[in-house]
């Protein structure tokens, strides 16, 4: 066997802290048990909770739902703007996910009765929750930052359990040229529903 000398070992380090580099994983991932046996047919994605982050209102539905599209993991995807036109016409789903959703957010616990009637109303076997965390340009230590920070939870609506969730967090050094913070939305959206069961 030879020896790896001079030059070409630097040149192998490098590339090795480069494959590391590139195979940054995610900030958080957690997998359900049960997940290796969860493949849903059709999926929802509920209206991102984007909070004071009004700016990713209505864009990160776009890219999830665009994103799962490409994966052609499923047979349906509905969309958040979608769901966001069912809530508005129907009072029953809107008041099922409303509730849900607080359930959610105050108590951990996701109702799997109210997780039926919003599958029954949207036509899903699972609900994907996507949240905004962070999605803004600011400044840091005199420097200019652009940030996106988004958490994800898989639901699946037959028991209300939830089989993975996911959150991330990127960021962009810039002096001059904004970087656009919908392709970081997008490029760490992929990354995310990479590692979703399906």
């Amino acid at each position: 066997m030879r020896r790896i000398h001079g030059p070409a070992r630097v040149i192998l380090a490098v590339w090795v802290v480069w494959l590391i580099a590139g195979c940054e994983s995610l900030r958080l991932v957690q997998t359900a048990e049960e997940a290796k046996d969860f493949h849903p047919k059709t999926i929802g994605v509920l209206p991102a909770d984007a909070g004071i982050y009004k700016d990713a209102e209505g864009k990160i539905d776009g890219i999830i739902t665009d994103v799962l599209v490409r994966t052609k993991w499923f047979q349906a995807v509905v969309g958040g703007e979608d769901i966001r036109k069912q809530i508005e016409a129907n009072p029953e789903l809107k008041k099922s996910v409303d509730v849900y959703l607080a359930k959610l957010r105050e108590l951990n616990f996701s109702d799997p009765e109210l997780c039926k009637v919003i599958s029954e109303l949207c036509g899903i076997e699972a609900i994907l929750i996507p949240t905004v965390d962070v999605w803004e340009y600011t400044m840091l230590g005199g420097d200019k930052i652009a940030r996106v920070g988004i958490s994800m939870k898989l639901v699946d609506t037959k028991t209300g359990k939830t089989m993975w969730r996911a959150g991330h967090q990127v960021s962009e050094d810039y002096r001059f040229l904004k970087p656009e913070l919908t392709s970081m939305g997008r490029s760490m959206v992929r990354k995310m529903i990479d590692r979703m069961p399906h």
